[in-house]
């Protein structure tokens, strides 16, 4: 896949109606309006954001919430906050006399295993399609976990995959893979051993028929509910984990081989 699409590309400009599909109907709006009973300031983050569709949304209905939105580096459509401008026109969020006057979100280039925000300082953090292409998946729990305030939530798109793939990808989850004993330990049942230790992170897999084939993704849902850090001690395989993308070698064509293929001892 070519690193600098034009704007409007598929891949970077999801909406919110794609994003509460994973989840449920219009869950990242709701959550909203329920943190506004708890605090007058909102804060949201979007972990990979692309061009910033979502949180331009997010503008339009919740004109004086905080947002920000991270990408690992950029680009040509998304070159910093300023980018925002032409996102929303693009998309007719706002018109080019509105776009003139709205409090644009903030965005951050960073790898998002490492988030340079403050403990207990975001009412709702989000990502789709992006925590696949993450290296230290384990280290970006902890720090969602961590940013998030007492009794805020994260939604998270953890993984996917068809069932047509090579014998190296053929897990449930192929791009967050637990080895215990040598042998698999379902990512479901390390995340129930989590949710056991009081830590409320809920694992869900959605299997589905797209375009013909048999299609499962596995989210996240985590809710603050004690501000103990979170320690998952999982020890990074560095020798088994690689880009997947060095698999693909037309790199401007879709394949199964995206993301990053993270593999972790117990």
């Amino acid at each position: 896949m070519g690193r600098d699409l034009k704007r409007g590309h598929f891949s970077r400009t999801r909406d919110l109606a794609v994003f509460n599909k994973k989840f449920s109907p219009n869950i990242l709006e709701k959550t909203i309006a329920s943190r506004f009973k708890v605090h007058q300031k909102i804060s949201v983050l979007e972990i990979g954001c692309g061009e910033g569709r979502v949180l331009m949304q997010l503008r339009k209905i919740f004109p004086d919430i905080e947002l920000h939105g991270i990408n690992k580096k950029p680009w040509g459509a998304m070159r910093g906050t300023s980018s925002l401008k032409a996102t929303g026109t693009y998309h007719r969020i706002f018109t080019p006399s509105e776009i003139k006057t709205i409090k644009l979100p903030i965005i951050h280039f960073a790898n998002a295993n490492r988030l340079d925000f403050k403990d207990n300082c975001f009412d709702l953090i989000y990502s789709q399609v992006a925590i696949q292409y993450v290296d230290r998946k384990d280290q970006l729990l902890e720090e969602v976990w961590r940013a998030l305030k007492p009794g805020g939530k994260a939604f998270l798109d953890i993984d996917a995959r068809t069932e047509d793939v090579p014998d190296c990808l053929d897990f449930v989850s192929p791009r967050f893979i637990i080895y215990k004993d040598n042998k698999i330990y379902p990512l479901r049942r390390f995340i129930k051993d989590v949710y056991n230790r009081g830590f409320d992170i809920i694992y869900k897999r959605l299997i589905k028929k797209e375009s013909g084939k048999t299609k499962s993704r596995i989210t996240m849902i985590i809710t603050k509910n004690n501000n103990r850090k979170l320690d998952l001690s999982l020890k990074f395989d560095e020798l088994s984990s690689f880009d997947l993308g060095v698999l693909n070698p037309e790199k401007n064509k879709w394949s199964v081989y995206w993301g990053y293929r993270s593999v972790y001892r117990l």
